[in-house]
């Protein structure tokens, strides 16, 4: 039976691996995907809710990076190779892209808008605000008239991690990334699955893969936007 994600962090809390009464968003984060970690080596699955609350500490913890003036790229750049992304039930693909749209922009947009919320301070609060987001999320996705939306299941991820001939399935994605991003050095989800004449399904879990290898980023200018994929650099986290 799946762990959920509020689970985890109250066992994480019992533990005594976090405080629950002095939440500290960057120990709690890097302790909760040390958890996922340690279940995807178990070969036990992670619901796509779990994984949606990775992504939303994996943003609390850009922010707080960011206020607190260190600097992201490299803490960012670590997550992409440290954090595992696995597929969730019945999540959007939206929902399972939130891990990868944390760069430079997308976390100024959200502190000039959030600039003087209250960080949370208890493992109460900070469950209630997860909550909260994940319902702005969901009521996000009902008002969004949208492009054909990409559904993963657990066992999609788990499977094709098995599958002995995944590699050539990512190195064929990335070479086709190569031949059509151009001088700019970027591309669209669209124009890649075009070029390689596969469902967004079937291309976009191979470039998960290649993220967290840190050959390539993927992010969206906006919420619900384009998903863009570019190769991997630093300097796209000090973009505006």
């Amino acid at each position: 039976m799946d762990e959920e994600p509020v689970e985890i962090l109250v066992r994480m809390s019992e533990s005594g691996e976090i405080d629950p009464w002095n939440i500290d968003i960057v120990e709690v984060t890097d302790r909760f995907l040390n958890e996922l970690d340690r279940m995807h080596k178990l070969d036990l699955r992670v619901s796509g809710r779990t994984l949606f609350y990775a992504s939303l500490l994996l943003r609390m913890k850009s922010e707080v990076l960011e206020e607190s003036g260190e600097s992201p790229d490299e803490e960012l750049s670590d997550d992409f190779a440290d954090d595992l992304l696995f597929g969730g039930d019945d999540y959007t693909f939206g929902d399972i892209a939130e891990p990868v749209d944390r760069l430079e922009r997308e976390i100024q947009r959200r502190i000039k808008r959030k600039s003087h919320r209250k960080r949370p301070v208890t493992l109460y609060e900070l469950i209630k605000e997860l909550k909260t987001a994940e319902k702005m999320q969901i009521r996000g996705q009902k008002r969004k008239k949208a492009e054909p939306l990409v559904f993963f299941e657990a066992d999609d991820v788990i499977s094709v991690a098995h599958e002995e001939d995944f590699k050539d399935e990512t190195d064929y994605v990335y070479s086709s990334f190569e031949k059509v991003c151009g001088a700019s050095g970027e591309t669209t989800l669209s124009s890649l699955c075009h070029e390689v004449k596969m469902d967004q399904r079937s291309v976009y879990l191979p470039l998960l893969f290649l993220m967290l290898e840190g050959k390539l980023m993927i992010f969206q200018d906006e919420f619900f936007g384009e998903i863009k994929i570019s190769g991997w650099s630093p300097d796209k986290f000090e973009e505006n």
